[in-house]
């Protein structure tokens, strides 16, 4: 293994109750009409067919909101940042021992850069493959054939991690070497490539 593809959502970061259920209960909203944002126009956020700033605002007019997008942007993705500290550990760890590391991330622009910023600045990640960018989410193989031609990489020397099955399953479908995510995976996937790495040291 030379890279390793890591979800962001679920696997760096904790999976808590979702942002649209939290919003929810916060603002006093039926969870319904929050929802019904996330599953309809953010969708096509993630896939970079349309920009979130601009669909957000009819919504937020809708749920009271008055501080504007750019605050509830704020607001929304600082709240939803909490590592999850068992998986930085083993990423440090697979860093050191010289696997380089990307997100691969079903994410629209404006979180994905926050994100992005946020990992890059704590030495995480050698970079970023968000769908908005790839024009694709990750339920479909496409996004990881993507992926491996900007890589460079055989599907062989590529592992990904997701706490998603769908999205594993369309890895696996592109020969990627997908997991899903448990506390455990990344030390199992560390010891595989020293592993891997033995063998071709003896062959």
């Amino acid at each position: 293994m030379k890279a390793l593809l890591l979800d962001i959502d679920g696997v760096i970061l904790k999976k808590g109750e979702y942002f649209s259920v939290r919003f929810a209960r916060e603002h006093n909203l039926p969870v319904e009409s929050v929802v019904e944002f996330f599953k309809g126009p953010f969708i096509l956020c993630q896939k970079g067919e349309a920009d979130l700033k601009e669909v957000v605002g009819p919504y937020l007019e809708k749920w009271g909101w008055k501080d504007g997008v750019d605050a509830f942007l704020t607001y929304w993705f600082e709240s939803d940042f909490e590592l999850n500290e068992v998986a930085i550990q083993h990423i440090r760890e697979m860093r050191r021992d010289g696997v380089v590391c990307y997100i691969a991330s079903n994410n629209e622009r404006y979180r994905a850069e926050y994100i992005n910023a946020r990992l890059k600045g704590l030495g995480l990640i050698e970079g970023s493959f968000f769908s908005y960018d790839l024009r694709v989410r990750k339920d479909n193989p496409e996004f990881f054939k993507s992926v491996l031609r900007k890589l460079g990489q055989e599907p062989t020397e590529v592992a990904f991690v997701d706490n998603d099955e769908k999205n594993v399953v369309a890895a696996r479908e592109s020969g990627i070497d997908a997991r899903l995510y448990h506390e455990g995976i990344l030390t199992e996937l560390g010891r595989a490539g020293i592993k891997q790495e033995m063998k071709i040291k003896v062959n």
